[in-house]
């Protein structure tokens, strides 16, 4: 069996280092761009002089690598007025951008399903170095921030192989700054003069109707799919590509006798069709993609197509995924065959994607500060939200203010349920415990303040939250926390990762279905 490498780097100066095997992962990465996100993984032999120092420690298994989402030859930064576009430009785009300046929401989101497909391909996924923060608290045009300070790469790689690309350049013989700082993943450039092999996946090849995406296809044989049942199942499915298991139920109910889940199940891959397994969207839509709440749809076997099956045989060293294949799909950009897939893709979101230290240790000061505001008893937070969509879901702050408003009013009274009953039932999420303490200490009171999370930055605005009862970061941060934290908490995305953070200690929160903000809470 052949043996490849992939590179494991330092974030600190008191992380342990250790020399790697000769059997490392492969890799997998992820670039980010204007427009869009792509990925490639890569895989070389490390120089002993380099793997002396990089950590990690023995692993065995094949090694490439991967870039999820990099956009080939970017131009420089628009100008004020750009030009009209090229018809060149325009395909290229189509086929190629991820937006550097998406919602920092929707880049977690990008980074998770990048995770996932790096570890069912067995690679190491790269990551952009830096990314652009949307805006900046002190109205500096342009900010570019470390990917570091937003995630905590330290505690990710102790589960989970991710190098940055200015790891990779450097790994590679390349100098860092070459590094495109649209977050593209350069064709050539990145390939080292042609000493790197690369492979690209064509956007069009990853989902395109009525394919349905799956981790890995069934080890058991397929069922036949040319049968009456079959053919009632398509009708009821009509142009979607999957549909929920108790739809296909009620379908059936009419032509077949089935008891329990199980039994329908087995019937279902007996003629033709497979049960899959994803997360539920909140209000039916996936704008947050959290995974809390597993369902079960049902396909064609003949429709899915396996990450795994389809890209595992690749041996070129860089393996990008061209294109955007986020939008409109579910948690991990596919669905899941296997049960024991869902579980650990679920794991990885809720355990190994956290904030840095900073920004816990700052949410913590925060959130007792939040305490004493409210006398001790438990605090309800939300998110209010403004910029890009408007007022989410009202048209004007008083609506959306008086929405909020109502419903942690409802918030309330389930609090004080939980409280008086000593009783609370959690989603079906791997590893997660209720926090007892919500027992311990009393739900809120109807005059008591609330926290709201929002960027409204306009002066009538924030006096008018706060006359309501809404209390805000900057009513709670202090000069001292400002100093401590440093440069970074003028970035606004980072800001709001400390917001999403804090927000995580609140005993009721709400935040309204089209806002990605709440999906990490």
């Amino acid at each position: 069996m052949s043996t490849r490498r992939c590179y494991y780097l330092p974030m600190s100066t008191n992380v342990t280092h250790r020399g790697l095997s000769n059997h490392m992962r492969r890799v997998r990465g992820d670039g980010f761009n204007s427009t869009e996100l792509r990925s490639s993984l890569f895989g070389k032999r490390v120089p002993a002089s380099v793997g002396d120092w990089l950590p990690g420690g023995p692993k065995s298994s094949e090694g490439k690598i991967s870039v999820i989402h990099g956009k080939p030859d970017c131009a420089p930064p628009a100008k004020a007025i750009p030009p009209p576009k090229t018809q060149a430009q325009k395909i290229a785009e189509e086929e190629a951008p991820w937006t550097m300046d998406q919602i920092r929401q929707m880049v977690r989101y990008i980074f998770e399903a990048s995770l996932l497909h790096a570890q069912l391909l067995n690679r190491t996924l790269v990551l952009p170095s830096f990314i652009y923060a949307r805006a900046c608290e002190w109205d500096i045009l342009y900010f570019l921030t470390v990917s570091q300070v937003m995630l905590d790469m330290n505690h990710l790689r102790k589960a989970h192989p991710v190098v940055t690309v200015a790891e990779y350049l450097q790994l590679n013989g390349m100098s860092p700054s070459i590094e495109w700082s649209n977050g593209a993943w350069h064709r050539e450039m990145y390939q080292n003069d042609g000493k790197i092999s690369i492979h690209e996946i064509p956007n069009n090849e990853y989902d395109p109707k009525p394919t349905v995406r799956v981790e890995m296809l069934p080890s058991h044989p397929p069922g036949n799919e040319d049968n009456p049942f079959s053919e009632t199942l398509l009708v009821a499915l009509g142009d979607r590509t999957v549909m929920d298991l108790e739809e296909a139920a009620k379908a059936l109910k009419d032509r077949v006798v089935i008891s329990g889940d199980d039994q329908l199940e087995a019937f279902l891959r007996e003629h033709g069709w497979e049960v899959l397994h994803t997360y539920r969207g909140a209000l039916g839509m996936d704008y947050t993609k959290s995974v809390v709440e597993p369902i079960k749809q049902v396909a064609p076997r003949s429709r899915l197509r396996g990450m795994f099956d389809d890209y595992n045989h690749i041996n070129e060293e860089v393996l990008i995924l061209a294109g955007e294949t986020h939008l409109n799909r579910k948690p991990g950009g596919l669905r899941f065959v296997h049960p024991e897939q869902q579980a650990h893709f679920a794991s990885t979101v809720l355990h190994d994607m956290r904030p840095t230290g900073p920004v816990r240790r700052l949410a913590m000061k925060l959130h007792e500060r939040m305490q004493k505001i409210v006398g001790g008893r438990q605090w309800m937070g939300a998110h209010m939200r403004l910029v890009d969509q408007g007022w989410v879901m009202e048209h004007s702050i008083e609506g959306h203010l008086s929405r909020i408003t109502q419903r942690l009013s409802n918030g309330r009274k389930i609090l004080q349920e939980i409280y008086d009953t000593k009783q609370i039932q959690i989603y079906e999420v791997p590893n997660v415990e209720p926090e007892r303490d919500i027992f311990d200490r009393p739900p809120p009171l109807e005059s008591d303040s609330f926290y709201l999370a929002t960027d409204e930055r306009s002066r009538d605005g924030l006096g008018y939250i706060r006359s309501n009862g809404g209390v805000l970061i900057e009513d709670l941060l202090t000069l001292e926390d400002r100093q401590e934290f440093g440069w970074p908490i003028m970035i606004t995305d980072v800001l709001a990762i400390i917001e999403q953070t804090v927000l995580s200690h609140s005993a009721y929160f709400y935040a309204h279905a089209m806002s990605s903000v709440g999906g990490a809470l």
